[in-house]
């Protein structure tokens, strides 16, 4: 992949459009999508660190297991905990009062934000350095508006002028955390769509990287849909949420929440975790099980997330799911397995 960076920003333009042929896909998308792989390839190459990251999340279900069919363009990645020092008995669910795993938890997150702030953020900026250069316009930085201060922006360097975007962010925006369970997990690799087309024009087309199941993801969407579910009417659903309701009908589609429904020791691990690590007072999580689960969104929610739908089709390979079809997948898949 490094070869593209030895490009001139003409010649880079003429690769992307060329893809863009070849796929149909939006120029702009097959750049960031080039700097999304590049990006993760460096991630899971850095020393002492790379070893204990594990892929997830949306961009791993089109990147890697290719089971939706849309621009996922944020890269979600998760620090093992007993690489930070609470695995075992340190573990924040490893017994005690809900004060006590609540300390840990706490400690956790203190103890992810000095390992991506001291290690991670300065070994990724050398990494890119030693790459890009000092004559690419790039910045790494850290997310402001993250209040965890566990997200890091690469403003990687574009070749297209800023009116071409429209709803693609000139940006890698790369989520991190040591929240997450890591199994099941297995490796696979990732390849940009530049690569895909033009393998020949790469030493190094693919890069292999740890990532979550595909069945644990769905279970991870599943829930977060849930969640959703119950949330209080008088608080906003978050921007860009409609990706989860549209992938879920995609895995729905595709067969992987079949080969999920199956394994309910899963969803309810996928449960218990959440009601562990990202427990409020509404969202439920006891209640994500067979018989109670519930993935559609509720009625009063339906404007703001058909807005929201509009929004992002930009990202669609091809043409969008129809909204009201996607609903009514969804509020089928919950009702049969619910009575199953």
């Amino acid at each position: 992949m490094d070869s593209v960076l030895q490009l001139t920003p003409r010649q880079r333009v003429e690769l992307f459009e060329q893809t863009t042929q070849q796929t149909g896909i939006d120029a702009v998308i097959v750049e960031k999508d080039f700097w999304v792989c590049w990006t993760l390839k460096e991630l899971f190459r850095l020393p002492a660190i790379g070893e204990h990251l594990i892929f997830k999340g949306g961009t791993s279900l089109s990147k890697v297991f290719k089971v939706i069919e849309r621009f996922s363009e944020d890269i979600d990645v998760s620090i093992d905990r007993g690489f930070l020092g609470f695995g075992g008995a340190n573990e924040p669910g490893a017994g005690g009062s809900n004060k006590e795993k609540q300390r840990r938890i706490e400690a956790l997150k203190t103890a992810c934000q000095q390992k991506i702030a001291l290690e991670l953020f300065p070994a990724l900026e050398a990494a890119i350095k030693a790459k890009a250069g000092k004559s690419e316009k790039w910045t790494l930085r850290l997310d402001d508006d993250d209040p965890d201060k566990q997200t890091v922006l690469f403003d990687y360097p574009t070749s297209f002028a800023p009116a071409a975007a429209g709803y693609i962010r000139r940006l890698v925006k790369i989520e991190m955390g040591a929240r997450a369970d890591h199994w099941p997990c297995e490796t696979r690799t990732v390849t940009p769509y530049v690569a895909e087309q033009f393998p020949k024009g790469f030493r190094e087309p693919s890069c292999a990287i740890k990532v979550l199941s595909v069945e644990r993801t769905f279970w991870e969407k599943a829930t977060i849909l849930h969640a959703e579910f119950h949330r209080p009417a008088e608080k906003p659903m978050p921007e860009r949420f409609s990706r989860h309701y549209c992938d879920c009908y995609e895995l729905i589609r595709k067969g992987v929440a079949k080969s999920a429904a199956a394994k309910l020791d899963l969803l309810a691990r996928v449960a218990e975790h959440k009601n562990l690590f990202f427990k409020t007072s509404w969202a439920r999580y006891g209640e994500a099980a067979k018989g109670t689960l519930r993935i559609m969104p509720p009625e009063h929610r339906l404007k703001a997330l058909r807005d929201d739908y509009g929004k992002m089709q930009q990202m669609f390979f091809g043409e969008p799911p129809n909204f009201d079809t996607m609903l009514g997948t969804l509020k089928q898949w919950e009702s049969e397995f619910n009575q199953q």
